[in-house]
């Protein structure tokens, strides 16, 4: 017969599936692997929109900078806290050049409290000096990024 040459004693037959004890042992070590990386990958996340948003608030002051000078017309710098917003507009605010949001709507998913901007407006001349210096602060979860920002337009990112 030979559909019962299967059922003879010897022959080798190969498996087609999984023991239980198998997927029970791969499973185990996934779910190691996994407890380990996810805490690390979350901290390298949230160390990554403290950066992306310190670049983001550099930028946005040296363009006002750059705006002020080919404008010939001084721009403020403005910091919106209860919209967690920065925008580079004209003397009157009329006109907006440039507009960034930091909170929960953007890529950074900021809150309040992890950003202080001090002074929250600047006004840069088209000379390149600004009416003040500024501070500006990110830090989230043991993270902190710090930009200060000289009169003259320099800026030092710690």
């Amino acid at each position: 017969m030979p559909g019962s040459l299967h059922l003879l004693p010897g022959l080798w037959h190969p498996k087609h599936a999984f023991t239980v004890l198998e997927l029970i042992v791969t499973l185990t070590i996934v779910g190691i692997v996994a407890a380990i990386t996810v805490p690390r990958i979350s901290s390298v996340n949230t160390q990554n929109k403290v950066q992306r948003a310190a670049n983001a608030l550099q930028s946005e002051v040296q363009q006002a900078f750059a705006i002020a000078g080919r404008n010939r017309r001084p721009v403020k710098f403005l910091w919106n806290s209860s919209a967690l917003e920065v925008r580079v507009t004209d003397r009157t605010e009329a006109t907006i050049y440039r507009k960034t949001g930091l909170g929960p709507g953007s890529e950074m998913g900021l809150a309040a409290s992890d950003v202080t901007i001090y002074p929250t407006a600047l006004t840069v001349f088209p000379n390149g000096i600004a009416s003040d210096t500024l501070f500006m602060k990110v830090s989230k979860s043991g993270f902190s990024k710090t930009i200060r920002v000289s009169k003259s337009g320099m800026t030092r990112v710690q």
